[in-house]
């Protein structure tokens, strides 16, 4: 047991990426802890979906227990998408428990984090973040505004913010560098004002990072700059070495008693989805109907359409953000004849989530249960045959039944089926399906949010602390395990709902190291 334990989560930071750039030098905080404590690979639910990753890190359970998987989401019983509230996680994040039992909590910027009333420790939501899901608070109610007294607004953009790959990427590189050397001093204070047991502080900058700068990154990618952009040889390794570098800031403000673990629950890659092909797909199947007469797009599309995109944007910004989702999700839930449509597609920019419209499930729903397992069958094996005509590499890395992947009571608020794609066949601008043939659209960054690189389940742990020898591994890991490694560190019961394990290489009851 451990007097004290800090989190420090990396969103999106990609455990490939850190392995060879801090084997090259270039991250010297997170090469010390792979060579002095702990590392390992973890599994993670990002491999079918990948903004499942967070709250299934807070909660100790799987997607179909609490329920939260992407920005945009269908409710059962509802069949519109909405913006992702975090209120509908489904389980109490773990520091509720620690809260309960008296230890001491500070909490900054976790990803998809909701208030939580009686919370008696520290809690600052969406200072910092790189996706903001609610409003900007804290308890107590006056943290933020005395963080932001001292130090500032956070200088980086969230992404709502970032309506297409940045004009002036120097720029954009720099805030980002910036937006982690200000959380930094941010959680070095309260790691010296507040009394805590624990502290969980999420970085946002590799996401923000991995999206859209990608391409300047990667000589190889489709849209890389001829020459690349002057003063930016390597803008995602340098928001990467400003995080490290961050990482060391906070570690010098806490004593060697203090149990460290360092953590992704997803990484970052490039960008070759093929979800935006998906759609076209279904429609050629006879399963997804546009509204209008002759399958013509709804007045709201037509009247979009008219606009310029500079226009759109423009107009946009002007918007409150509440109001900016409202409209994002009213362009979503237009256009689809639900009389006619048996299957559609959540949007989404990462994997392909297939959602039957389900009897008794949605309001319109056109699918009887006798006849929704063949369909889904029909539909695997449709997607998970497709072939990318311009190298004859399968697309499809896997096809995941979500009814099979995550049971549970919020299983019906998830998609049926999910389509992870295959980085290998480099997807662009056409796919070929066995039975509806070639489709064709735009490349994926030329698709909203015009994304250059795109998630991938690489995700990492890297600590040091009492009961952590050096060169201390994992096997067969899981971020299921990190909350109630978290409370057996702290001597705190794990809920019984928990489906993860406390580590034991972590808590000094036994230790597997690497040779040499």
């Amino acid at each position: 047991m451990s007097r004290r334990v800090l989190l420090i989560g990396l969103d999106s930071a990609d455990a490939e990426l850190v392995e060879r750039w801090a084997d090259e030098g270039h991250l010297p905080v997170l090469a010390d802890l792979r060579r002095e404590g702990l590392w390992s690979r973890l599994g993670t639910t990002a491999e079918v979906m990948h903004v499942s990753a967070w709250p299934t890190i807070y909660t100790g359970v799987t997607p179909g227990r609490h329920g939260l998987y992407h920005a945009y989401q269908v409710r059962a019983g509802d069949q519109r998408i909405q913006r992702t509230d975090p209120s509908w996680m489904a389980r109490p994040p773990f520091w509720r428990h620690l809260d309960a039992a008296g230890r001491r909590c500070i909490v900054l910027d976790a990803f998809m984090d909701g208030p939580l009333d009686g919370f008696r420790g520290v809690q600052i939501r969406e200072y910092g973040t790189w996706t903001w899901f609610g409003e900007r608070g804290s308890s107590p109610p006056s943290m933020l505004a005395e963080i932001e007294r001292r130090f500032g607004r956070y200088p980086a953009p969230e992404h709502m913010d970032v309506t297409r790959v940045p004009a002036d990427l120097v720029r954009f590189r720099d805030r980002l560098v910036q937006g982690a050397a200000t959380k930094a001093r941010v959680t070095s204070w309260l790691l010296r004002e507040q009394p805590w047991d624990m502290a969980f502080v999420t970085f946002g900058e590799p996401h923000g990072a991995g999206h859209y700068l990608w391409h300047v990154e990667d000589r190889d990618y489709p849209s890389h700059p001829p020459g690349g952009v002057p003063g930016l040889p390597h803008p995602v390794r340098d928001v990467y070495a400003a995080v490290d570098q961050a990482i060391g800031t906070i570690l010098a403000a806490v004593g060697d008693d203090v149990t460290v673990l360092v953590f992704s629950g997803d990484g970052m890659g490039p960008n070759y989805t093929g979800s935006h092909l998906v759609t076209p797909i279904l429609s050629r199947m006879d399963l997804l109907h546009a509204s209008g007469a002759g399958g013509r797009p709804s007045l709201l599309k037509r009247l979009r359409q008219m606009l310029p995109l500079a226009a759109r944007e423009a107009i946009t910004r002007c918007l409150p953000r509440r109001r900016r989702h409202e409209l994002a999700t009213a362009w979503m839930n237009s256009g689809i004849d639900w009389e006619r449509t048996k299957a559609f597609l959540v949007p989404n920019s990462n994997e392909a989530y297939v959602r039957l419209n389900l009897a008794e499930r949605e309001p319109f729903g056109r699918v009887g249960r006798d006849e929704a397992a063949a369909l889904l069958e029909r539909l695997g094996n449709e997607l998970g045959h497709l072939v990318n005509p311009d190298n004859g590499i399968d697309a499809a890395e896997r096809v995941t039944h979500v009814d099979a992947a995550f049971p549970g009571p919020e299983r019906p608020h998830l998609p049926d089926l999910v389509v992870s794609w295959r980085h290998a066949a480099r997807i662009a601008e056409r796919l070929k399906a066995p039975s509806c043939g070639e489709v064709c659209g735009c490349a994926p960054h030329q698709v909203s949010p015009f994304y250059t690189g795109n998630h991938r389940a690489l995700a990492f742990v890297a600590g040091r602390g009492p009961g952590i020898g050096a060169g201390a591994t994992l096997r067969g890991a899981h971020i299921l395990d990190l909350p109630a490694t978290t409370l057996a560190l702290l001597g705190v019961d794990a809920p019984s709902w928990f489906e993860g394990r406390a580590w034991d290489e972590v808590l000094g009851r036994k230790l597997a190291t690497v040779a040499g």
